[in-house]
């Protein structure tokens, strides 16, 4: 049976069905238009999200210090070298402690779903990445709880005071939106952060994906039964005492290991030429890539004005 660890079944079906002609299939892990297209895009939207929010309050000399961004395919961390680009913001490369690949070469099972999978994606710029952090699935499963349950969101608001439009806004938290948050504050802890520094990350998923999911953790750890001390332990366990366990500043000794991770993968699994595995370690091959940016541009423009034309 397969996991949020368990990857390689997905290749070994695709690839059954690559046999057939009729088909064609697009691997997000090794598909570097994923990488270029939340470089440009998402890359810029956070970038516009970040002046906005430093104009709105009057924050001038605010600097965008982090991105952190759980690793599933990698197509969304690549926003972070667009960041990185622009503000010399820091890359934060997030997956879940119960299968901590980049951290611990990858072993386990968890269920931060739509993230890590025991091996490091083709498109991930791996020595890109500034800091790599863990976070755990029991805290993302007993955090939707807390947000999800009438319990839950009562003791939020009138035991730490949260406002009713906040707490609605708990809903568009799914578990790797709540491991991206947790990054975040782990990230501000480790790195020392103050209030001239900001964090940029992303809700990449909602509470509405998991209800099936939010039922087992209610039954399996609360008995069904979620109260205010629940709550409160909950709040006080993956909230109030966020740690700086499980992460590592990336050496450059730290990147090349998380980087021939790979190899197994792709040369040996899934025959990718090793000069192409291996020119991804330098930055240069990646600022290649985005000379295809204007021509994909270019290709859309066009796309766009011959639909119009045939509507």
């Amino acid at each position: 049976m397969g996991t949020e660890s368990n990857v390689k079944e997905i290749y070994d079906a695709c690839n059954e069905l690559a046999k057939d002609p009729t088909n064609f299939v697009l691997n997000q892990f090794c598909e570097f238009g994923n990488h270029l297209g939340h470089y440009e895009v998402t890359g810029r939207a956070l970038g516009h999200v970040f002046e906005h929010a430093a104009a709105a309050m009057g924050r001038p000399n605010m600097r965008l210090a982090a991105f952190t961004s759980a690793t599933g395919s990698a197509g969304t961390i690549a926003a972070g070298d667009r960041l990185k680009d622009d503000y010399g913001t820091k890359i934060v490369a997030v997956e879940a402690l119960e299968c901590p690949t980049m951290l611990e070469n990858g072993f386990g099972e968890h269920n931060i779903q739509g993230i890590g999978d025991k091996h490091i994606p083709l498109i991930h710029n791996v020595t890109n990445t500034d800091v790599v952090v863990a976070v755990s699935d029991r805290a993302t499963d007993e955090l939707d709880v807390l947000f999800n349950t009438p319990e839950g969101r009562a003791y939020l608001a009138d035991n730490k005071g949260i406002s009713s439009e906040l707490i609605a806004a708990l809903e568009h938290f799914g578990f790797s939106a709540i491991c991206n948050t947790l990054a975040a504050i782990k990230t501000a802890k480790l790195l020392g952060l103050g209030p001239d520094d900001a964090i940029i990350t992303i809700a990449t998923d909602g509470a509405a994906l998991y209800p099936s999911e939010r039922a087992k953790t209610l039954a399996s750890r609360f008995g069904n039964d979620f109260t205010r001390v629940h709550a409160a332990e909950v709040f006080g366990e993956h909230l109030a005492n966020v740690t700086t366990d499980s992460m590592i500043e990336c050496t450059e000794r730290d990147r090349n290991r998380i980087f021939n991770l790979g190899y197994y993968t792709w040369v040996e699994q899934q025959g990718t030429p090793f000069e192409l595995f291996e020119a991804r370690r330098s930055q240069s091959f990646w600022k290649g890539l985005r000379r295809y940016l204007p021509v994909w541009d270019e290709l859309i423009v066009e796309f766009n004005a011959r639909v119009s034309s045939a509507g």
